[in-house]
């Protein structure tokens, strides 16, 4: 994770929107902006900005009103929302001795972290995406039975 990226991540957590615009644009388009936290890739910007806008949505909807703003804004730079958090892989040698990555911890969606209470943004989000556009995007994952499958493994060797 860049600085920008921990400097925006910060923008949020303190309710600062002079600052969450400033980094905002400075990490429009780029990868950074759906870089994880050191230790858990999952948590990104627009999760902390979900998980916020969630958490004080009953006590204090002007806050919550502030945090729905910037997950629109997040949406709107190209922040993905499905990114998992709490995902881990290992790096392993498979029975053909090459390096892969391995699947340790499933994590959750962000909808599930923030238990069905999402931004409208969000929930617009949602409701605009087909469940087949969902499978062409980098975060798509095997099934497990076919991951073990010799067709697999042909690919991959």
């Amino acid at each position: 994770m860049s600085a920008s990226t921990e400097s925006l991540i910060r923008a949020i957590q303190t309710n600062d929107s002079i600052a969450f615009y400033g980094w905002l644009h400075v990490l429009r388009g780029t990868s950074d902006l759906d870089a994880g936290v050191a230790g858990d890739p999952g948590i990104t910007p627009l999760a902390v900005a979900a998980v916020m806008y969630a958490n004080v949505l009953q006590s204090d909807r002007h806050r919550a009103g502030r945090y729905a703003a910037m997950v629109a804004a997040l949406l709107d730079a190209g922040a993905n929302p499905l990114v998992r958090i709490g995902e881990r892989f290992v790096v392993k040698r498979n029975h053909f001795g090459k390096l892969e990555q391995r699947r340790v911890a499933d994590g959750k969606a962000l909808a599930e972290v923030c238990e069905g209470v999402l931004a409208p943004a969000m929930q617009s989000w949602f409701a605009q995406q087909q469940a087949g556009d969902w499978m062409n995007t980098a975060l798509h994952r095997h099934h497990p039975a076919y991951v073990g499958s010799h067709r697999h493994r042909a690919e991959l060797a």
